[in-house]
């Protein structure tokens, strides 16, 4: 794996573990093509790291999906350089203002579920399961 993506990944694990040396540890040095795989879980508020390694025009690149019981979900790759992409994520909340309609709210529930519907369909797609 290379190495800005590693130090990427034992950034985010010293970022969120009280004690990360046995969890950096045990972050994996290679990975399988194209399979999903969770690469860490625990930390603070419940933290759990699955990722996919792959090759794309002809970078190595590892897409990341992290939870937590307290922010929600992250996804995101991380490029054989160090850069960091955003990718669709599911939300965790929708908001309505407090004069919002019947019609407004309704609307607004079906965006955020429609949303995450088509986000998870995305993860399925490229086996994060969860």
């Amino acid at each position: 794996m290379p190495s800005a993506i590693l130090e990427h990944l034992e950034e985010v694990v010293r970022r969120c573990w009280e004690a990360p040396e046995t969890t950096v540890a045990g972050l994996p040095a290679s990975m399988p093509a194209s399979t999903v795989q969770q690469i860490a879980s625990g930390g603070r508020f419940g933290f759990m790291i699955d990722a996919r390694f792959d090759q794309i025009e002809g970078r190595l690149v590892l897409e990341v999906l992290t939870d937590n019981r307290m922010g929600g979900p992250d996804h995101y790759r991380v490029w054989d350089d160090g850069e960091v992409e955003p990718l669709e994520r599911e939300w965790i909340t929708h908001a309505v203002p407090a004069e919002a309609s019947a019609e407004d709210i309704e609307r607004a529930q079906a965006e955020y579920f429609d949303h995450n519907r088509a986000v998870q369909a995305k993860l399925r797609e490229r086996g994060f399961d969860h």
